[in-house]
């Protein structure tokens, strides 16, 4: 069933466009804000508790009025609504064709300060930028719904959205990007290595290793996107060639990580 959910959602999210119009987290800003002006919002880890009760409360919610209503089918048709809600919260493959049609399109700017793309950008950063966004919109959602379900894709959008509410002072936005590591550490590593058996393995190896250096053996952060951008794209190329390049390789992920969900989960029916 999850793997279906995962399918429907993704194709949900990249046919009918409109849905990303309906992936609106404004009550959870007003949630922080009424929080943060209450006797304890001042405590530095208290957005990030907060972000963890909301998620747990919010899926724990779900799961009783689906299951008292519809049963199994209701629980089906609220993960997958929860699952295309906590995607994107923009469409990747929309934004890859504004940044193909080139500054004549007035939402190019939009986009490309929305994926952080700098004015000067070469294939490389173009190609990082697509890794970015591929993480955040696409496969920490996916890993997280896969291994604790609602619980875990609310959790892992909802401390997206939070680093980029304004007014959190800087410790409260400190244990709000621990929380972030800690999400983002599993699906760094395999977005590695997927990359490398969707790309060019020793390339991607080589990111890793110059990422470990003069660090932990076991830290792993966003940064090591950049670092895979810059060996396995031509820095001489074009910046259209990397975000088209960018773009095959985040495809070729995706399609790797259904493949291996989907043996995981005929293995485990075989069992």
């Amino acid at each position: 069933m999850t793997i279906l959910i995962v399918l429907l959602g993704l194709l949900l999210s990249h046919l009918v466009r409109p849905v990303s119009r309906l992936r609106r987290f404004g009550w959870f800003g007003r949630l922080l804000g009424a929080l943060r002006r209450s006797r304890l919002g001042g405590a530095a880890p208290a957005p990030a508790i907060a972000v963890v009760v909301v998620a747990l409360a919010l899926a724990l919610a779900l799961d009783w009025l689906a299951y008292s209503w519809l049963g199994w089918p209701g629980w089906f048709f609220a993960a997958l609504a929860v699952f295309v809600y906590s995607l994107g919260p923009r469409d990747l493959d929309h934004d890859v064709q504004i940044l193909m049609a080139g500054g004549n399109d007035p939402r190019y700017l939009k986009v490309r300060r929305i994926m952080r793309i700098q004015r000067d950008a070469g294939a490389p950063e173009a190609a990082a930028a697509l890794f970015h966004a591929a993480q955040a919109r696409w496969f920490g959602a996916l890993f997280w719904f896969v291994l604790l379900g609602i619980p875990g894709v609310l959790l892992y959008r909802l401390t997206r959205i939070s680093l980029n509410l304004p007014g959190l002072a800087p410790a409260q936005s400190g244990w709000l990007l621990r929380l972030r590591d800690v999400l983002d550490w599993p699906v760094l590593l395999l977005m590695l290595i997927s990359a490398g058996l969707g790309g060019d393995y020793d390339r991607v190896r080589h990111a890793w290793h110059a990422h470990r250096q003069g660090r932990s053996p076991w830290t792993l952060q966003p940064e090591v996107l950049d670092e895979v951008g810059a060996v396995i794209v031509d820095s001489r190329a074009s910046f259209e060639e990397g975000v088209t390049t960018g773009h095959h390789i985040v495809w070729r992920m995706l399609m790797i990580w259904l493949v291996a969900l989907s043996l995981i989960l005929i293995a485990g029916w075989l069992s």
